[in-house]
């Protein structure tokens, strides 16, 4: 398997990697921010059915998790926009990829929502939810490995970085809400290490950063970013 980080839309350098490096018959996980939802249902289905064809030809398959920056109608419409390499990923499903159970979660704040427009390039229901019911049933039989968008607290990055303060002190609120929401993704961090898991992976920050901590190993990827995890 192969993640992919951030893409806000970029598409086609993930494409021109995929050639360039002759990627074929690989599952590819994609970490949120994929950027659906900035352009008309009908651009985006079009962009995905022949995203689909491309890796269809390739025998490669796509799953996808809703970062802040993505529409969740179309996690929301799985059942209908039926594509046959590419994957919505529900959060907190559970999905056994090359002997591995990967625990999904999406969601995530973005800090300049009160610049943007709602339903257009903002949803009110981006966040990230913490469904204890859902974590526990998802952890019940174990947890190799999580992929979601936002890192929980015990991960970097450990401040805000000037833009986010900026932000911040625009938007009275939003600090807490930011720090909630990763105090939040701590519960599924717990939750997680009981169940046996030891790699997470996210985006979300745009920067590359590897740590371990407790005995998991916590990678952030990068825009664009491609890395192969060892399993």
């Amino acid at each position: 398997m192969i993640l992919i980080g951030d893409l806000h839309g970029e598409y086609l350098n993930i494409l021109y990697k995929i050639n360039k490096l002759e990627i074929k018959n690989t599952i590819l996980i994609q970490v949120g921010d994929f950027g659906l939802g900035f352009h008309d249902l009908h651009h985006d289905i079009k962009t995905l059915s022949g995203l689909n064809k491309f890796l269809h030809e390739k025998g490669n398959s796509l799953y996808l998790i809703r970062g802040n920056h993505d529409n969740p109608f179309f996690w929301n419409h799985r059942q209908e926009i039926q594509m046959r390499n590419i994957f919505f990923v529900q959060d907190y499903e559970v999905v056994t990829i090359e002997d591995q159970k990967i625990l999904f979660i999406g969601g995530g704040i973005s800090i300049d929502r009160k610049n943007r427009t709602a339903g257009k390039d903002y949803w009110i229901d981006e966040e990230f939810v913490l469904n204890r019911v859902l974590l526990d049933n998802a952890c019940a039989a174990g947890i190799d490995m999580v992929i979601t968008h936002i890192a929980p607290n015990s991960a970097w990055p450990y401040s805000f970085i000037p833009v986010v303060n900026h932000y911040a002190g625009r938007e009275p609120g939003l600090a807490n809400a930011l720090y909630q929401e990763r105090s939040n993704m701590n519960v599924v961090y717990e939750h997680a290490k009981q169940a046996g898991c030891k790699q997470w992976y996210y985006g979300h920050y745009h920067q590359s950063m590897v740590e371990e901590k407790e005995g998991m190993l916590f990678r952030c990827l990068d825009i664009g970013e491609m890395y192969q995890p060892t399993v």
